[in-house]
């Protein structure tokens, strides 16, 4: 009779791993239908050659050498490695996850997966598409464990957009999104907005001209269907040209917390690709 049962949990794992796998594929062809989705919503991006004359100095300095070409960029399509905690006291975890992004009008979709434990895995979706956040969450592509909305996630969406527009430099110069203040030589205020969302951040801008770190008020997920807006901090660093376009090769995400900025996302740029067919 041992024999029996030891069959039956056998084949129940079996059926189990079966399941999780095709629930994968289904996952990961969801995520690519809402890139191509996001592609198809695209209009034509504002010309990299814009005059510059009206931008703060530390953002005319960083797009004069960020920005070396002249054909409009329209998608951006990256991979990334890295290390993610789930939880602000929790410990780092391996990640890897693709993101899409589209110019203009300026929207992005990510998919991230956490590896918990050998052969167990969490799913991440995270979009803003005209303004509108989701944060999508299923364990081993199977079961959901968060499908958040709400004006609260779509302006987290939305600054994560902002914040991560180091990735496609070009849309800073489309006045249709981007409006610009003047800090001081080396910061600048950005409001992005976007089918009527709009969030504000702040770009400090280290000595080579280029963006250091991102920081803004962005709500953050507590847990049981509440949020707070919580000081967030986003650094770039290893900028590298692609296509003639400086961009970053790593990026931090923190929260900051009692004053101490607490680290939860640290992404290594793989593979950055500008206008890839889906």
């Amino acid at each position: 009779m041992l024999w029996v049962i030891s069959w039956a949990f056998v084949a129940l794992i079996g059926i189990a791993g079966t399941t999780a796998s095709v629930n994968s594929m289904r996952f990961g062809r969801r995520v690519a239908l809402e890139m191509r989705e996001v592609s198809a919503g695209a209009i034509e991006p504002a010309s990299t050659t814009q005059q510059r004359a009206d931008l703060p100095p530390p953002v005319a300095r960083y797009l004069t050498r960020a920005v070396n070409r002249s054909e409009p960029i329209h998608t951006v399509s990256l991979r990334h490695a890295g290390r993610f905690r789930t939880s602000l006291d929790g410990s780092w975890l391996p990640i890897r996850g693709t993101q899409f992004f589209r110019t203009s009008p300026p929207a992005f979709v990510w998919w991230g997966r956490v590896r918990i434990a050998p052969g167990l895995w969490v799913d991440a979706r995270d979009r803003s598409v005209e303004g509108v956040g989701n944060m999508l969450v299923r364990a081993e592509s199977t079961i959901t464990i968060a499908d958040s909305r709400g004006p609260q996630l779509d302006q987290g969406a939305l600054l994560r957009l902002l914040g991560e527009m180091t990735w496609m430099p070009s849309v800073f110069l489309d006045q249709r999104y981007v409006r610009w203040s003047a800090i001081d030589d080396h910061r600048a205020s950005a409001t992005l907005t976007v089918n009527g969302h709009e969030v504000s951040g702040q770009f400090e801008f280290g000595a080579d001209d280029l963006p250091a770190t991102f920081t803004a008020q962005r709500y953050r997920d507590l847990g049981n269907g509440k949020s707070a807006l919580t000081p967030f901090v986003g650094r770039s660093s290893d900028y590298r040209r692609v296509s003639g376009v400086l961009v970053p090769y790593r990026v931090v995400g923190a929260w900051v917390i009692n004053d101490q900025p607490i680290e939860y996302a640290d992404f290594i740029v793989e593979e950055l690709a500008f206008d890839r067919r889906l």
